[in-house]
């Protein structure tokens, strides 16, 4: 099931993105994490106050399973169809709930656009399962490792 956001969500999604983000990219240690786990929680707290995540406006779609409450994965658009992150809980992946939450961006869209680290086979494979395609690449010196952008024309 598809909702909104809500701050009961946030300390969840937090842990569950830590979770995926150290295991999905290997070579990056869990401080490189850390540190933006930080960010991202005061931004998600921001966007429930004000209902949006800045310019232009982005939205926060939760998935949950039928029958709980208990968010399973997160995807976060902004206006201009920039996904700014989609994840999923292990024990619901493979379940459609990744699709259900890039249906959900592609609502109104058209087209999307995200960034992904090089490493991340299983978030590219899954990107590109959905539409997308790179379009171009940079060197992100932080991460130690290219970041590909990846488009989907929707329309």
């Amino acid at each position: 099931m598809l909702r909104p956001l809500q701050k009961a969500d946030v300390n969840r999604l937090l842990e569950l993105w830590l979770h995926l983000a150290c295991n999905s990219h290997p070579s990056l240690p869990p401080r490189f994490w850390n540190e933006g786990k930080r960010d991202i929680r005061r931004q998600l707290l921001v966007a429930l106050r004000r209902g949006r995540w800045g310019e232009p406006a982005v939205t926060h779609w939760v998935y949950t399973l039928p029958g709980s409450d208990i968010a399973e994965g997160l995807v976060t658009i902004t206006g201009d169809g920039q996904v700014e992150a989609l994840f999923v809980s292990p024990s619901a992946q493979r379940r459609g709930v990744g699709s259900a939450l890039i249906n959900q961006a592609k609502f109104g869209k058209l087209q999307l656009q995200t960034a992904v680290l090089e490493e991340n086979l299983g978030g590219r494979y899954f990107l590109q399962q959905h539409g997308f395609v790179e379009v171009s690449r940079h060197y992100r010196q932080a991460a130690n490792q290219d970041e590909l952008v990846m488009r989907c024309r929707i329309a």
